[in-house]
């Protein structure tokens, strides 16, 4: 077992992938698929929510043991990650206790050589020069198609819509009813068109602006 920085863990992803392990399920615990289908920055992946009435010690004991000796650890301020390259997939498991008899445990599976390509600026929208992509995840769950983009850069709300504007026009969405919330700082929007529906929140805070846009059940270019 050795101690790892996110460097090093997520130079793991670089391995290819053959066949979906599997980890044990903790005695009495309960089991949470987190969407059918998943793909985060272009990797599939497959998440579980695990619940366990026992204390964060036990639980992070039992994944320890289901996988094996030979795993990196990491411990940060509310949380212990296990991390594992199995047959050329990447594993983690982050243990947090809930309560003192209250565990919870979120367990990723990735496929690094299932990876589609990722782009710094997707779903064709020309997003403002000084924007940053963290995060693109998509999902299956319940038939129901869904792409959720995170975007920062250092721009005001209104510079962000307005960069937005032509691919909601383009994709037939129009607000539905006013802003949930609409501030100098801040806006929650929700739009509806023909083929799907899309949230679009955006918050500035401290020099930096959050835009984080999610998509259901609507068509999408990478």
């Amino acid at each position: 077992m050795t101690r790892v920085t996110c460097g090093l863990v997520l130079a793991l992803l670089a391995f290819a992938a053959h066949a979906w392990p599997t980890l044990p399920a903790p005695p009495g615990a309960r089991i949470e698929a987190i969407g059918e289908q998943v793909r985060l920055n272009g990797v599939p992946m497959q998440l579980f929510r695990v619940l366990a009435a026992q204390p964060a010690a036990l639980l992070l004991d039992h994944y320890r043991a289901a996988l094996g000796p030979r795993h990196a650890f990491e411990r940060l301020p509310d949380r212990l990650i296990l991390a594992q390259e199995r047959d050329g997939y990447f594993v983690t498991v982050s243990v947090r206790a809930l309560n003192p008899q209250l565990t919870e445990a979120l367990v990723s599976i990735a496929a690094p050589a299932g990876a589609a390509s990722f782009r710094t600026s997707p779903l064709g929208i020309v997003w403002p020069g000084r924007s940053m992509v963290v995060s693109d995840m998509e999902s299956l769950d319940g038939g129901r198609r869904a792409r959720q983009v995170v975007v920062v850069n250092d721009l005001a709300v209104a510079a962000n819509v307005q960069a937005m504007m032509p691919w909601f026009i383009a994709r037939g969405l129009h607000p539905d009813g006013p802003p949930l919330r609409q501030e100098p700082h801040a806006l929650v929007q929700l739009y509806r068109g023909n083929q799907g529906e899309a949230q679009l929140i955006i918050h500035r805070d401290a020099g930096n602006t959050y835009v984080i846009l999610t998509l259901i059940d609507l068509p999408w270019d990478r």
